[in-house]
Parts: structure tokens; sequence; C-alpha cells
């Protein structure tokens, strides 16, 4: 059987782009796939139990010592990790079978695209691109070091060009390539997987509220019932009357993503909500998912306003893989304050909350249009004051905002990935020699 590499030089189990390439692969082609990445949270079951997939961990232990060594260290921390996790790949590609191709997610671009340019001359295996964003806009959100960004950018660019097929995630992105790095990419969409479904029934909804067990702080339920849902006669779930809109979003909490915004905008919300006392405008209870480098940051930002808020409530949860497609399936809402270091991708978690059937209301950038449709299955909106006024026409009682918005969501949950793969990506792989 012929084998494939698929190289996340990231969290597998936070890649489900190239977990659905994996998929694909295995599902449409005859090759046994050999897929490269970190394995810091449980990736779905459908990777892991797929029997033409071997997932390689590329943590090193010696790695994991030197993220121990002091900060202002960090420069040297930062070469050492490059030589070590470039050796250690390059090794593992160089003394496997040959690989007919190799699938890379940029970025990371530093240091994967140069170990897979030399294994090409040395392996001569065939590789595969697939531009999620560029990596120098990244980094130029961490340093504003003007030599190192430009150094990272040449990189970038020098070793993108030993790629022999190039795809990427949106238009924006294809015409960039082309102007700027003279690479054709054909663009392939991003689709929720599997996993992400609507729920209807109220007693699919209730099991979950009562697995999650989400509290308006000190408020006290009866047992047979949530904030959500309550039961009727120990058998019938139904959802409350006037219950408090669910709204979800989630983040990595880095720079990418402003969270000020949503604060802002809360704020806004609960100080009308009060003026009116409640009478027009629905409680909105708000769970963010995630973790990363600015999450301690804001949980005491979102606890000090818990303490005052009465109309408003955020909860900072951390959910297990698989009740967070059911509770973006439960929600009235997603929000997604991404904005893009490049202006050019498309946040995937937008991709997965149109998957479970919900609305979206996006921070605007370049390329956001190609996914959210104002008015349409979303809203795109710029400022705090933005978003309030679209919170609070949306979550006013007897709004219908959020019901004709979810009918558009469901013109794109008609189309899958795999549709999209089998078009524009699998004759490729089949014409290979």
């Amino acid at each position: 059987m012929k084998q494939c590499s698929i190289i996340v030089f990231g969290d597998i189990g936070r890649s489900p782009r190239m977990v659905n390439h994996a998929l694909a692969i295995a599902d449409n082609t005859e090759y046994r796939i050999n897929f490269y990445g970190y394995l810091d949270n449980k990736p779905t079951q459908a990777l892991l139990s797929n029997p033409n997939i071997r997932i390689v961990d590329l943590n090193l232990w010696i790695v994991n010592q030197l993220k121990k060594m002091p900060r202002f260290l960090f420069l040297l921390y930062a070469i050492l990790r490059i030589v070590l996790q470039s050796c250690y790949l390059f090794l593992l590609l160089l003394f496997s079978r040959k690989q007919e191709f190799i699938l890379v997610q940029n970025p990371p671009s530093i240091p994967v695209l140069q170990v897979v340019s030399l294994i090409k001359a040395l392996r001569r295996s065939k590789i595969i691109i697939d531009f999620h964003n560029y990596g120098h806009t990244i980094l130029a959100l961490q340093m504003r070091n003007k030599y190192i960004l430009k150094m990272a950018r040449s990189y970038e660019h020098y070793f993108s060009r030993s790629q022999d097929f190039a795809l990427c995630v949106s238009q924006a992105m294809q015409k960039d390539l082309q102007q700027n790095w003279r690479i054709n990419a054909t663009v392939v969409y991003d689709k929720a997987n599997i996993n992400f479904n609507v729920i209807n029934k109220a007693r699919e909804k209730h099991e979950l509220y009562m697995k999650l067990d989400f509290h308006w702080q000190w408020e006290v339920l009866n047992s047979n019932e949530t904030l959500f849902t309550e039961e009727i006669n120990n058998q019938q779930a139904v959802e409350k009357v006037n219950r408090p809109g669910l709204i979800v979003s989630s983040t990595s909490w880095t720079k990418d993503e402003d969270f000020n915004i949503l604060v802002q905008a809360l704020q806004k919300y609960e100080d009308l909500a009060n003026i009116e006392q409640g009478r027009e405008y629905r409680k909105l209870y708000v769970v963010i998912t995630g973790k990363g480098p600015m999450k301690e940051e804001f949980r005491e930002i979102f606890q000090k306003c818990n303490i005052c808020w009465n109309h408003v409530k955020v909860n900072l949860a951390w959910l297990d893989i698989d009740d967070y497609p059911k509770l973006l399936a439960c929600a009235d809402l997603g929000i997604c304050l991404h904005y893009s270091s490049s202006g050019l991708d498309l946040p995937m978690k937008v991709v997965d909350m149109f998957g479970a059937g919900t609305p979206v209301f996006a921070k605007s950038f370049n390329a956001i249009s190609e996914l959210v449709q104002h008015q349409k299955n979303g809203i795109v909106f710029d400022t705090p004051d933005d978003l309030f006024d679209h919170l609070s026409q949306a979550f006013r009682f007897e709004s219908q905002i959020l019901q004709q918005l979810k009918k558009g969501v469901e013109t794109f949950r008609t189309e899958t990935f795999d549709q999209e793969w089998r078009t524009k990506v699998l004759p490729y792989i089949r014409n290979l020699k």
C-alpha cells in the first residue's frame, strides 16, 4: 500500500481541517497515512479508529524540559527548539517508507517548510501546502522586530515555492498568493465535520444542560430543571418560557481576537436591560470555550462583571470534545471575534457553528464575507457599539431575527467538505505518478 504524510506542527486535536483531509484521503484513496503532529488534546474518534491512519506524536521530552528555561533565555530556547524539532521531523521522514506526497499545513512555517523541501529533494516526494494563513503575519502580532519579521516572510516565501500543488482557504488568499508569491492555489472551503449537527429535540438539549450544570450565579434549580429547560411530570422535557438567550464563542485566547469588544458590548446590553428592568430584553448566558495565553486576564475581567451584572452572565468553560458540537447546536447564537492577522483566512469556529445550525455574529475583516453573509446567515460587525446594537435587536422578546438567520445557515449545511475535497483535491492525488 502506498504511503503519504500529513504534517501539522501543532495540536492535531485542534486542527479540524487537517483531520478532514486525513479522513478524506482514507475514505477516497488506498493510501496509508502517517499523521504527524502533537497530541495535546484528544483527536476525534473517527481519526483514532481509522485503520489507515497512523498518528505520530512530535512531542519531544527534551523540548518540554527546555520550556523551563528562564524568560530572558527565550531566544536561545526558540533556536534550540527549532533545531531539535527540525532534526526529529527530518529523520522521521527520511527513514520511513517513501511518502508519495506530503500534505503540510501552513502556518506554522518554521521549521516545517524547510524540512519538507529537503525531503522532496532527497526522496522525490510531492509537496502539497495548505495555506490557512501566513506565518509571518501571525508572528507580527507577537513582535515588532522588523528584521526578524522580514526574515520570516522571506523564509516562508522561499520555501513555499517547493510546493507541487497548493490549497488555500479563501478566494482572497488565492488572489494574494497569485499576485505576491506567484503561487496558483486551489480554494478548498472548510465545512463542518459529521460531529456538528442540528439538535431540535428538547430532551437532548435538556440532557446536555443537566450534564454541563450551568447556573445563574447563586440561583437554586430543582433536580428536574436547568437554566434553559425543565421536565414536566418527570417525563416530557420542554424549553422554559422566557429562558436566557444562549450565546457561545470559542477562542484560543490570542491577539488575533479582541474580547474587549465583547466585554464592552455586553456591558451596554446590561445597562439597557437594567433600564428596561428586563421587560423587553432576554437575559443572556454567554459560554466561552477554549484555552490560551490571555485566558486568565479575561477570566478576572468576567468574574468582576458577573458580580455586577444582573441580566448577563459569562462562563469560561472547558468542554469535552464530544460536548462542544452539542452545545453549539443548542446555542441561539455564535460570536466570532477573530479578525485575522492577514485578513485572508477564514475562522474554522464559524464553520463549526454553521455546521451545528447556529447563526454567527462575526468581526469584520477582508475575507469574512466569503463565509458570513451579512443579514443572511449571520451579522458582520466592526465595533462594540455595532455588536451591542445587533445583540439588542436579536434578543428583544418576540424578535425573529435569529430564526431568519438560521434559515440562511441551512444553505451552508447542504455542502460537505468531502464533496469539496473530491472535486478539487482527489483528481490531483489520483494523477500522481
